[in-house]
């Protein structure tokens, strides 16, 4: 009886082992179809995006790494080199070259990358100081592509390190030296952020340490197909660091923020219309918000601009409380552009009509132009036309900003004789204009679009 129940038992064991030994055997299974299908999904990327790249990277194999297409032996032997992420690829100043990964003598140091032709090392890519902690797991990726869109191959390299508890992927961007790139002198302030390499026999790499912490922070590292893209991204976010947004981000904010420039008014309000434009030579988008109505077709307007901490800012007039403000909601307006030393400026030419009596109106033709977060109107030229007499006719004095008489030709046509006279050129200004009640129920998103579909349609042409 004790025979039998020991072999009972030993069976039973055999059996609990077998079925352990096939669900490892299957996890394993599933873990490798997983890599090899993260695998396959980034060489179908990586081959989209950058067929040439690929094409030569595939030249070398694992087992013949130095073999080109020609057939020609360049084997490459570096202590230390990474095989599997290590290609033959052609460079903008170096030709065909190899890229070569070398893991590093200990696991608390970071991995380097060099250029390697005929078996030497010509190029050294720059590295930054090494963060104490962490450890070096395994380089990931490498990619060539025009990551900056400069017209020249880049190197995106993806490396895993770990701490004992956790592993993170950081990425590593070697942009190729431009010299028809103005990044550091648009953004001077940044400059400290530039890691240069060691001299090299070819054009040299430099990495943007705030460009990779950049990335890191908006977890863009996971794969190389993540990372390609944002470069414009990346741009917005350093204009938003030195105070300047693009018009894609104005209208972002002008949507986020609609609450202090989409109110409704309590008077004046047979028309409440909103246009953008650029009235000015700085960058910024100018939301012009314009009510108009009441006995005397009274206009109202009020402006905003994003300001350096990205709030919507309004602006300061010159308009005085209780005086007639431009009639600013027109499809077209006259524009004179003028370049001096007293600054860039546009000049919209407006126009006011006010009925000031039951037998008076008052017609004024100015200019208006925005700078410096200010808006400031120019009086040209005025005109009166008083009804009266048993005839009821109407009697007309014009006058220009100085108080010289004009006759009605003179008035209707001294904005452009002024401009004109400065050696200025007319051109038109278009704009599009949405009544304001057609966006308070939109959410954020629904607004953006529809700011951006406006201001498209914002337009200043030769005449």
């Amino acid at each position: 009886m004790k025979k039998r129940g020991m072999a009972v038992l030993l069976i039973f064991m055999l059996l609990c082992t077998g079925g352990c030994g096939k669900e490892d055997e299957s996890r394993a299974e599933v873990i490798q179809s997983e890599r090899l299908e993260t695998e396959e999904n980034n060489r179908k990327y990586s081959d989209e995006k950058n067929p040439t790249e690929n094409a030569e990277r595939d030249n070398g194999t694992e087992d013949a790494p130095g073999e080109n297409q020609n057939g020609e032996n360049q084997s490459v032997s570096i202590e230390g080199m990474i095989k599997e992420q290590s290609f033959e690829v052609e460079l903008e100043g170096w030709g065909k070259v190899f890229f070569v990964s070398i893991a590093p003598k200990s696991d608390n140091e970071h991995p380097r990358f060099a250029l390697v032709r005929e078996g030497e090392e010509v190029y050294t890519f720059p590295k930054t100081s090494e963060t104490t902690g962490d450890k070096f797991v395994e380089v990931n990726a490498v990619s060539f592509q025009d990551y900056n869109q400069d017209g020249k191959k880049d190197v995106i390299v993806l490396v895993t390190y770990g701490n004992g508890e956790n592993t993170w992927k950081e990425a590593e961007i070697f942009l190729q030296e431009n010299s028809d790139n103005m990044f550091y002198l648009d953004y001077p302030d940044l400059a400290g952020y530039r890691v240069e390499g060691a001299d090299g026999a070819g054009p040299g790499f430099y990495r943007d340490t705030l460009l990779e912490e950049y990335l890191g922070t908006q977890r863009l590292t996971e794969t190389v197909a993540q990372i390609a893209p944002t470069w414009p991204d990346y741009i917005d976010y350093v204009d938003g660091l030195s105070g300047y947004f693009s018009e894609k981000q104005q209208m972002k904010r002008f949507a986020e923020e609609k609450d202090v420039w989409a109110k409704d008014v309590e008077f004046a309000d047979d028309r409440h219309c909103f246009t953008l434009a650029s009235m000015g030579y700085d960058g910024k988008v100018t939301l012009i918000v314009s009510n108009q109505g009441g006995t005397g077709c009274c206009t109202y307007s009020s402006f905003y601009q994003i300001d350096d901490r990205g709030e919507v800012k309004k602006l300061e007039t010159s308009f005085k409380e209780g005086d007639s403000e431009p009639d600013l909601i027109m499809d077209n307006m006259t524009v004179y552009s003028s370049f001096s030393i007293e600054g860039n400026r546009n000049y919209f030419i407006v126009y006011d009509q006010l009925k000031d009596s039951p037998d008076s109106y008052v017609y004024r033709a100015g200019s208006l132009y925005v700078e410096g977060g200010y808006v400031q109107e120019i009086p040209l030229a005025s005109q009166r036309v008083l009804y009266a007499g048993e005839d009821y006719s109407a009697h007309i004095t014009s006058y220009d900003c100085n108080g010289n008489e004009l006759t009605e030709e003179e008035y209707d046509n001294f904005p452009f004789f002024y401009y004109e006279g400065m050696g200025l050129t007319g051109k038109s200004a278009v704009f599009e204009w949405m009544d304001v009640k057609d966006i308070q129920e939109m959410d954020d998103a629904e607004t953006e679009k529809a700011l951006r579909q406006v201001y498209e349609k914002f337009s200043i042409k030769e005449n």
